[in-house]
């Protein structure tokens, strides 16, 4: 990928197995094994906000840190008997604070920048739906203005809430149940634009939650796309208006592609008519100190770049034993 930022990385994990990286200026994925535990499933992958040399993987062995750029790995201070870890939030403004979500759902929190991790008292709530895979904790998001204001996406059993930066939570699923399609959350976002609401992404498309979910405002996504099905939702950190939500035409299926809004879910637009994604899109992210880079990952391990805020894009497809990939990184 062609980038004026000769430090970018990005990083891939896939369900199946493996943790890939591509370097600037290479069309070629390494992988990376060094102090990983052998065939390791990765889900979520996170760049440290001020600096990204600092990468964080969760595994299906617990969380993974490397300090640099993924060359070496070192597990963290986490139970031995813990669920699999499949997204990480870092807290507004204090990084040192770091949560991480798993699957079977449980949510841990660090207070050291990830050296060690205590289990938080969330419950999955009332809403769990019986899944050929245990309920996760898909996304977590903080409100960037009020950051003890916190939400925790599950899949498949909608929402809860913490207002004491996660000491405690409760339910807010209200009008998502009891339908399973609005229940399956894939992406949770809040941006400092519009404080005490929070954004998701489900099976039946997006919802808006004002005053901190006391409603779910749905979006009707079929005036903008054929295929409703939304995935993953990414606020990058440059415009606090714009939000990229991922989609396909089902949890597995033979298209996907990538949509942008830029006034906080009002309208939406297609971003990249060349992206020929065979699988649905599982992710996207944008370079935080080079928000025209944007990187977005299909189910079955294709992967897509841009150097130009999506007027353009480069294929960079994955070696052929990466499938079921959920994770990405980019800086």
């Amino acid at each position: 990928m062609t980038s004026t930022n000769s430090e970018a990385r990005v990083y891939v994990g896939a369900e199946n197995h493996g943790l890939y990286r591509l370097s600037p200026g290479s069309d070629q994925w390494e992988s990376l094994t060094n102090g990983l535990p052998e065939r390791v499933e990765v889900q979520g992958i996170a760049l440290h906000p001020d600096n990204p040399t600092l990468v964080y993987a969760g595994t299906n062995a617990g969380p993974y840190r490397s300090s640099d750029r993924g060359d070496h790995w070192e597990r963290l201070d986490y139970p031995q008997d813990a669920p699999g870890v499949w997204t990480f939030l870092f807290r507004p403004g204090d990084p040192q604070v770091m949560y991480l979500g798993t699957a079977p759902g449980e949510i841990y929190r660090s207070l050291n920048g990830g050296d060690s991790w205590q289990k938080l008292s969330a419950s999955m709530g009332s809403n769990e739906c019986q899944m050929a895979f245990p309920t996760r904790v898909i996304a977590l998001a903080a409100d960037p203005n009020f950051p003890d204001e916190m939400y925790a996406g599950l899949e498949v059993a909608g929402v809860i809430r913490s207002s004491d930066g996660g000491d405690t939570w409760e339910e807010i699923t209200g009008s998502l149940a009891p339908s399973e399609g609005t229940l399956d959350l894939h992406g949770v976002q809040c941006t400092a634009a519009s404080p005490h609401t929070v954004y998701l992404t489900t099976r039946q498309g997006p919802f808006i939650g004002p005053d901190r979910g006391r409603e779910w405002i749905p979006i009707d996504f079929g005036n903008f796309s054929e295929i409703t099905y939304t995935r993953d939702l990414f606020a990058p950190p440059h415009d606090p208006n714009v939000m990229y939500v991922s989609i396909g035409a089902a949890a597995r299926s033979g298209q996907g592609a990538l949509y942008r809004s830029r006034d906080l879910f009002r309208t939406f637009e297609t971003v990249g008519l060349g992206i020929k994604a065979q699988s649905t899109m599982m992710a996207v992210r944008t370079d935080p100190r080079e928000p025209s880079h944007v990187f977005c990952v299909a189910r079955d391990g294709e992967a897509f770049g841009s150097s130009d805020d999506g007027a353009t894009w480069s294929s960079y497809p994955l070696p052929a034993e990466a499938k079921e990939v959920r994770g990405l990184a980019l800086g």
